[in-house]
């Protein structure tokens, strides 16, 4: 008996020093799907800090994006990833976007989504890929079309 007890241990030790895979998130992996998934809706979402944001994608890839009490234009579109990036594999479709206001730098934000539609998480790609399972958005409610109006070639901060 204390013979398979030293064993089992031994396994335990063993499999305990062996690294864990990595688990896939649970992501969109159609473009087609992602792309239908946003194109003329209005998503109200929120950031895990409790902020809420509403972001109206128009289907010919413009985007207004309301946060704050501030409106900014830009762009978005379904691009795939080029390359592994923590957690997320090379090829998974990304939904990436430029608001000219809002990245100083000019280089796009990009997430890949999971969740079921009304529900989905943002998954930010930069960063420390450490952390890509941990959501950079969350999804409250989708809506069609623009029920805010939200101006696609109008921005500021009325008012602040």
């Amino acid at each position: 008996m204390a013979r398979l007890v030293r064993l089992a241990f031994a396994v335990l030790a063993i499999l305990a020093a062996v690294p864990a895979a990595r688990a896939d998130l649970d992501v969109i992996r159609d473009p087609a799907e992602l792309q239908g998934r946003f194109s003329d809706k209005t998503v109200y979402g929120r950031f895990p800090s409790g902020d809420n944001f509403r972001e109206y994608h128009a289907p010919d890839g413009r985007t207004a994006y309301f946060q704050l009490q501030c409106l900014h234009a830009g762009t978005w579109w379904v691009t795939s990833l080029p390359q592994d990036f923590g957690q997320i594999a090379a090829g998974t479709p990304v939904i990436c976007y430029d608001y000219p206001t809002l990245n100083d730098k000019g280089d796009p934000s990009c997430f890949a989504v999971g969740g079921p539609p009304g529900r989905e998480r943002f998954y930010p790609i930069g960063g420390n890929p450490d952390y890509t399972g941990i959501p950079s958005a969350t999804v409250e409610r989708l809506l069609p079309g623009n029920p805010d109006n939200l101006a696609l070639d109008q921005e500021g901060c009325p008012g602040v």
